[in-house]
């Protein structure tokens, strides 16, 4: 399936390779396409100080940083399960989300895969180590994402101390995010770990439904996804949603959408030890 890359109004297209979706950074030709729109340029974190609601992440970048990270920057529209990068391949690019949902994975030498992260919209992505990639990540959605060059952006953190500290600030948000991933898979219940997963999601604001009413939650994510998330399987991650449903705290109007009808029930489960 075809993607497009556009940069200062250019455009490049690629098919997957045979042995699965090709990296989106390898490949290209040249057609007409819409160039870099800075007011999608951003990234979003629950800052150090208290700026916001408790626990709703702000965008950090002002119009001077998109300006300047547009200049470096390569937009990519690629399809659902699109590869962007392979685990231990060379890093030399930095990957920003303007739409959709990035999953981050090492897959084990047992034949079993890790979901690290799922990543959405104001996220950040290519944690590298000694130059090269980490883990893999790949499209759970159609998605848009900017591209930087790693050298690139680094010398622009250097001349620019206010943009490095907001990249801190965002590398600090992961970071809590993957501490509390930590602590969902040591639950030893499958309920507590869901319960978890779902506030997961709606700690990010961009997935918060109308709040006047039953809070209503986007899950793009497949079944297995979520289950190679919490440590769970398929089947545990079924069995558990059922069960939410018949105790009323969770309704699915569709298989992708998620009601939560029942908050203060949801907060318990998600808290208790």
């Amino acid at each position: 399936m075809p993607y497009s890359v556009a940069r200062h109004g250019t455009a490049r297209r690629a098919s997957n390779g045979r042995n699965g979706p090709a990296p989106v950074y390898a490949h290209g030709s040249a057609p007409e396409a819409e160039g870099v729109n800075t007011g999608e340029l951003a990234i979003r974190a629950i800052p150090f100080e208290k700026l916001t609601a408790a626990g709703v992440a702000t965008q950090l970048l002002t119009d001077r940083h998109r300006q300047n990270l547009a200049g470096l920057a390569t937009s990519l529209n690629v399809p659902r399960r699109t590869i962007f990068y392979r685990e231990d391949t060379p890093a030399e690019w930095v990957f920003m989300i303007a739409k959709g949902v990035v999953k981050s994975y090492r897959d084990l030498p047992s034949g079993k895969r890790h979901i690290a992260a799922f990543l959405f919209p104001g996220d950040v992505f290519g944690l590298a180590e000694n130059g090269r990639f980490v883990n893999s990540t790949q499209a759970v959605t159609r998605a848009m994402v900017y591209r930087i060059p790693i050298d690139a952006l680094k010398d622009l953190l250097l001349r620019d101390a206010d943009l490095q500290f907001r990249f801190l600030t965002k590398v600090t948000h992961q970071l809590r995010e993957a501490q509390r991933h930590t602590i969902s898979v040591t639950r030893h219940t499958a309920v507590g770990k869901v319960a978890m997963f779902l506030k997961m999601l709606e700690r990010d604001e961009h997935w918060r439904g109308d709040s006047s009413g039953p809070r209503s939650l986007m899950v793009p994510m497949t079944r297995a996804d979520i289950a190679d998330y919490l440590g769970l399987s398929p089947e545990a991650v079924s069995r558990t949603t059922s069960r939410l449903v018949r105790r009323g705290i969770l309704a699915f109007p569709d298989r992708h959408r998620v009601r939560i009808l029942d908050p203060a029930a949801l907060d318990r489960l998600a808290t208790a030890v």
